[in-house]
């Protein structure tokens, strides 16, 4: 018995012995593979920051050096991006065939990787060319006009360098994959080597151009190092694409989430320099040159850190080695984190004089160095939490928890870009590189926190073992267990219960948040006091998602109104802000698959950003506006997860006709006090009502968009209630005919008779078309007995030209250049009839296109107008798609989101309110209402025979519309 339990008694201790080897093990390779990778790196840095040196001197920090960084900023960015996703799902494919397949297979997989590489590369390097110009304005819309120009001309010697430098990293990481990490690292050091000859020989003749072809020549000179390396490494090349390989299919599923995020994460490098072309000259290359600095720790440590960390971390969770997996995250965030707050210190009280030693030569003034050391502040800030932000992130790729990392990287950029905004207006450079020492920090924070909660317990201020192992050959480890001792003795982090900590983290929190309102107060008390307010109320938001709905519908068309309590409040940043951070978290791809005419909105306003460059209404207001469509699609979104009842539905349904009710009331007092409204310029005494919009057309739209609302809310109501639904849809009808707008008359109509035809059943039908007649009698017999003068606009001369608009129409395509791909940015058209004056003898007509098309064209191109194009396709196609199995209640929405839908179109093709911010969100509430998550609980229900338990007020409104329909 004795003899028996001793090997269980020696297992503990063997197999934790066998561990502590087996980490020690994977601390010497990592320590192995992360020399060879820093050392090539450090020469490589040193051998570009040499480069630098000589390029500083002979062309200093001028607007020459902005052109330079600004055409091979998209190459740069489009070839690291490549790269990212190349190492995140090449490898790991190739690795596998390598040891699981045969030589054949491997050499397949290869060659047809590599083919499809070089055709996707060149076609799209001669496409860049092809629209270089607009490329250029891209990365920075607030160049100079000189200096675009020069930019424009250095492109046909820069963007080729997108083929060799992807082709690069593509070799480099299959030869990484055959253990060959020494000459593919050491190979990069040809690219600054080549550049220095060129500019030395070539630049004081030649100028910037020697620049650029030794850039170019050095990424040829690489390539050519790497083949020869594959050629003895006994790669295989054939001439072959099998895109029917499983193996490729593989690589696209792999590739695409890590190309996405490894773009948008890249994208943050063009946000800064686009906020930095408005700035003073040289601002640019002054960021350029601090990055350039600040890479020299970030290549040398974090990368390869990073490079050789994750395997071994990847290999430790597929184990479920927990244990070893935290102690590896530990050591190396303890050893970074210290190299880096060593790095910082030097960077920060050296800064001027490194700057000065390497870059301050030549053509590189005083003024230069105090730009860029400033800036070097700014970015060594961030550097500690950029280097612990790096390395957890390794580990949540180690854990396959790829999508959370998107989600910070989204979180990155926008953060970023509002960091930029905020702080490059007050501190120019160095606030663009605070900001993106700002986001570093929040980003480490996140990560860290959201690590802790899936894997548990980090104890990252528990010192590593082997630092404990230093400190005893030091000497120094009495020292060590004396501190250790005081610790636990005074204190116990550990015996504090979690609630405690979750307290003190709460009274800390509030504790600055009650500093940062006093200092607030000392300077602004009521801009602090609104901040107070309007943060608890985007909290209670952000908490109860259908109450925020709900305040859309309330407030959204209030804001910008003639109302004045409603303007200058914040009102509109205290919706948009967590409508935006609510896409974080909600499920957005159920809701694209509900509505997919979504997806080409929100493909539309992608399309618009990237004309931010052409933008002549400013890149602020650009900005702002923007994110306000951006929160239409985000509204859309939340109404169809939100609305999972049929109380929540009509709940929705009924803010809308109060808000609409209130609006057409104040229009119908409006046109009898001639307050909020104008005169028309053809007929002697018109006064027509524009309500809260103080614009007529504006008003006739959004009732109209509520009108069939308002019947289909009538139907589901009896005795009493339906009466006053017919009150409502009357004074609806009245303040439309108020307005005179002619295409809201004619949309009016056509838009009932359509919804009639869609009905469910004949009896209701009838009894809509008869209520129709009957209300329209109504409102003809008020007309008369008033007086009004409602179709005399359609006698008017001026209905050849729909009142001047086919001027306007004709001035944006005399100044429509089908060459400008991108269009010539967001509000554009209203700056070109504004300063054309557009008028007949009778005043200007307008500064509005009042088209949504040739809108769409002149701001955003001929793909603009395409995309436009297929989001008024897709939204009919969907509503009729669901049509075939629909319920009867579902069919009568879907009748009335076609009215709503016929009514838009029409008058959309003489006004472009549809995209204003107090029209736009009311169009995507009511338009998503056909295709909310309660349409798809209720038809289970009924197809199942009401299988699916709901409510007894959802189950007596069934049986109640089931009466009605039949």
């Amino acid at each position: 018995m004795t003899q028996s339990q001793r090997p269980s008694r020696l297992l503990p201790t063997t197999s934790g012995r066998l561990l502590a080897v087996r980490q020690k093990i994977v601390n010497r390779n990592i320590i192995r593979a992360l020399f060879s990778l820093a050392s090539a790196n450090l020469l490589i840095r040193i051998m570009g920051m040499l480069n630098q040196v000589v390029v500083t001197a002979r062309f200093g920090q001028s607007s020459t050096m902005d052109a330079f960084y600004v055409a091979s900023t998209i190459p740069l960015l489009l070839a690291q991006l490549l790269a990212s996703a190349i190492e995140a799902s090449v490898i790991p494919v190739y690795a596998k065939i390598r040891i699981e397949g045969s030589k054949e297979q491997a050499s397949r997989l290869f060659s047809t990787l590599l083919n499809m590489l070089l055709i996707f590369l060149i076609v799209f390097t001669l496409f860049m060319l092809c629209f270089r110009q607009q490329f250029v304005t891209i990365s920075a819309p607030g160049l100079p006009d000189h200096a675009h120009q020069l930019a424009t001309d250095l492109t046909p010697l820069i963007f080729p360098v997108l083929v060799f430098m992807t082709l690069s990293s593509f070799l480099e990481c299959l030869l990484n994959t055959e253990g060959q990490f020494g000459l593919p690292a050491y190979a990069g050091i040809l690219i600054p080597l080549t550049t220095v000859t060129f500019v030395l020989l070539g630049g004081k003749t030649y100028g910037v151009t020697m620049l650029c072809i030794g850039t170019l020549v050095g990424q040829l000179l690489q390539i050519v190092v790497l083949i020869i390396r594959a050629r003895k490494a006994k790669f295989s090349y054939r001439f072959v694409l099998d895109l029917r390989s499983k193996e490729i299919a593989t690589i696209g599923i792999v590739a695409w989430p890590a190309l996405f995020t490894a773009l948008i994460s890249q994208s943050s490098s063009l946000v800064d320099q686009i906020f930095a072309s408005g700035l003073a000259a040289g601002s640019i290359a002054a960021i350029s040159n601090a990055l350039k600095l600040i890479s020299v720790p970030i290549g040398v440590v974090f990368s390869s850190v990073g490079r050789a960390l994750l395997p071994y971390l990847s290999s430790q969770a597929a184990t479920k080695d927990m244990k070893g997996f935290k102690d590896t995250l530990r050591l190396y965030l303890w050893a970074v984190g210290i190299g880096t707050l060593v790095t910082t210190v030097i960077m920060i009280a050296g800064a001027h004089l490194i700057v000065r030693v390497l870059f301050q030569h030549g053509a590189f003034s005083a003024q230069d160095t105090d730009r860029t050391a400033i800036t070097l502040m700014g970015f060594s800030i961030g550097l500690v939490p950029m280097a612990f932000g790096f390395i957890t992130s390794r580990a949540f790729s180690a854990l396959g928890q790829t999508r959370f990392l998107l989600y910070v990287t989204i979180f990155s950029v926008v953060a970023n870009a509002v960091f930029d905004y905020i702080f490059a207006y007050w501190w120019q450079s160095f606030g663009i590189a605070l900001a993106t020492s700002a986001v570093y920090t929040c980003t480490m924070g996140i990560l860290l926190f959201t690590l802790r909660r899936r894997i548990g317990k980090l104890d990252l201020l528990t010192l590593p073992r082997e630092f404990v192992e230093v400190f005893w050959k030091l000497r120094l480890g009495r020292i060590y267990l004396r501190w250790v001792s005081w610790k636990d003795k005074h204190f116990k982090v550990r015996d504090i219960p979690y609630f405690s900590i979750k307290r003190l983290i709460r009274i800390g929190t509030i504790s600055l948040i009650f500093i940062a309102g006093t200092v607030g107060t000392i300077y602004n008390s009521l801009y602090t006091l609104r901040i107070a307010f309007g943060s608890l109320v985007v909290l209670a938001f952000l908490r109860y998602h259908y109450l925020f709905l709900l305040a859309w519908v309330a407030l959204d068309v209030l804001i910008g109104s003639t109302l004045p309590f409603f303007n200058g409040n914040n009102l509109l940043s205290g919706l948009t802000i967590p409508t935006i951070l609510l896409m974080l978290v909600v499920p957005v791809k159920p809701a694209f698959k509900r509505m997919p005419a979504l997806v080409f909105l929100f493909a539309y306003f992608l399309w618009m950003l990237a004309s931010v460059g052409n933008a002549t209404i400013g890149v602020g207001s650009f900005f702002t506006l923007w994110l306000v469509y951006i929160a239409d699609v985000a509204v859309g979104v939340l109404i169809i997860n939100q609305l999972t009842t049929r109380r929540r539905l009509m709940g929705i349904i009924d803010a809308i006709l109060l808000q609409a009710l209130f609006i057409a009331l104040y229009g119908i007092y409006g046109y009898f006090t001639k307050q909020s409204g104008l005169y028309d310029t053809n007929i002697v005494g018109l006064y027509r009502t524009g309500s809260i919009f103080d614009a007529p057309p504006t008003l006739a739209f959004f009732l109209s968009m509520t009108m069939p609302l308002a019947i289909y809310r009538t139907v589901a109501l009896q005795g009493a209630m339906r009466l006053l639904g017919l009150t409502i849809l009357l004074v609806l009808l009245v303040a439309v005919s108020l307005t005179f707008t002619r295409a809201a008359d004619f949309s009016v109509p056509l838009s009932i008779l359509l919804m009639i035809f869609f009905l469910p059943s004949r009896k209701l039908k009838v009894g809509l078309l008869t209520g129709a007649v009957a209300l329209v009698a109504i409102a003809m017999l008020v007309i008369t007995v008033l007086n009004l003068p409602l179709l005399d606009r359609f006698l008017n001369p001026d209905i050849s030209t729909f009142n001047g608009r086919t001027y306007l129409w004709s001035a944006l395509l005399d100044h429509f250049d089908p060459a400008q791909l991108l269009g010539n940015g967001l509000g554009s058209s209203e700056v070109l009839l504004t300063n054309l004056q557009v008028g007949v003898g009778r005043g200007v007509i307008g500064t509005a296109p009042h088209n949504i098309f040739l809108n769409a064209l002149y701001d955003h191109g001929l793909v603009g107008v395409t995309l436009l194009s297929l989001l008024l396709i897709a939204l009919p196609w969907n509503l009729l798609s669901g049509l075939r199995k629909a319920t009867p209640d579902r069919r009568l929405i879907i009748a009335m989101a076609l009215a709503v839908y016929i009514n838009i179109l029409i008058q959309s093709m003489f006004v472009t309110v549809i995209w204003t911010q107090q029209i736009g969100v009311y169009v995507w509430i009511i338009l998503s209402l056909p295709f909310v998550s309660y349409w798809s609980t209720y038809q289970t229900s009924t197809d199942l025979g009401d299988t699916v338990e709901l409510s007894i007020y959802e189950n007596d409104q069934i049986n109640k519309e089931q009466a009605i329909y039949a």
